[in-house]
């Protein structure tokens, strides 16, 4: 006697969950940049492009270095003293001696590297907390940067500057620059230790009792966020050709809107890199907005931090009507 065949199970399909929070900020990015090349249609040639985001990297390296300290639920209020150092560095030993000593561009490098450990030390290691922690190392790295450099000065080495206001294969340097961030940052979340990155941030104890070393992610986390933020400020040295020992503490605040804008949690786990790169992209394509049009700065600030507001707004309804779907 043979059995009745089974009827097959076809499983239910189920819709793929739009991710609302990458989508409102590429959504902002693309309607501040149709806005921006309807009053400047010059913006459409590459090289005005490039100049575009010869402003913008600055702050798309400080909110870089901020995400990855958000993502493990900490904050940085130190990006911009790191920034501030590397710069100094840059502009008033790198260039030193008609530019004779260009290896010192790895001690401003290694700074970075070492200002964010020291952070990360603090933090993982003696349980400071992050904004405590950071707020002191910030008041820190701003002394040391003054003491390098008192007044703004200096010269870069003129290599730097050629490379960083000079094209890569016929595309200008600062869009090669903004691509290799996002690269570099879409390979370390593929990776193991990009995992742990998201996995202390969503739940630390979790992460601990899944044999992950918190301490040491939050370390190699908070010394990375010091090189991307040293990286800027060695940027801003060769694009504008000088130092300036204070220009880091304009990018602490806004740095922290980048991460917010782009949709990055503030309680961590959450978000990544990329997101902030296009929310730092819009504060730029805000201000270009702004001078085209002829307002005054303070337009500017306002737009930004209507934006802001704008955004967390409409991200909290978009959070209350999918957690009311689930329900």
């Amino acid at each position: 006697m043979t059995m009745p065949a089974r009827p097959s199970v076809v499983p239910a399909w189920r819709p793929r969950r739009v991710a609302w929070g990458t989508l409102t900020t590429a959504l902002i990015l693309v309607a501040l940049a149709v806005t921006d090349v309807l009053l400047q249609p010059a913006l459409l040639d590459l090289v005005q492009i490039g100049l575009l985001l010869q402003t913008a990297l600055p702050l798309v390296f400080v909110a870089a270095a901020q995400t990855l300290v958000v993502l493990v639920r900490g904050i940085d209020l130190s990006v911009g003293g790191i920034f501030v150092v590397a710069n100094a560095i840059t502009a008033q030993w790198v260039g030193g001696a008609a530019g004779s000593h260009q290896l010192l561009l790895l001690v401003a490098i290694a700074s970075g590297l070492a200002m964010g450990a020291f952070n990360g030390a603090l933090v993982a290691g003696l349980r400071f907390e992050p904004f405590i922690a950071t707020l002191g190392t910030w008041t820190i790295f701003s002394g040391i940067a003054l003491m390098i450099l008192p007044t703004d000065g200096g010269t870069p080495p003129p290599i730097l500057t050629s490379i960083i206001l000079g094209e890569v294969f016929g595309i200008p340097s600062a869009i090669v620059i903004v691509a290799a961030i996002f690269g570099v940052w879409r390979a370390i979340r593929g990776t193991r230790f990009g995992g742990r990155i998201m996995a202390v941030g969503a739940d630390e104890e979790r992460a601990r009792l899944n044999g992950t070393p918190v301490r040491r992610v939050k370390l190699a986390v908070y010394a990375l966020a010091g090189l991307v933020a040293g990286l800027g400020g060695i940027y801003s040295a060769g694009a504008t050709v000088s130092g300036t020992p204070t220009a880091g503490d304009a990018y602490i605040l806004v740095s922290v809107a980048a991460v917010v804008i782009g949709g990055t949690s503030l309680l961590g786990g959450r978000g990544g890199v990329g997101l902030s790169i296009m929310a730092a992209l819009s504060l730029a394509l805000i201000s270009d907005i702004v001078s085209a049009v002829n307002f005054d700065v303070w337009v500017s600030v306002a737009a930004s931090s209507g934006l802001l507001l704008v955004v967390v707004v409409v991200r909290a309804l978009i959070e209350r009507g999918s957690e009311r779907s689930r329900a």
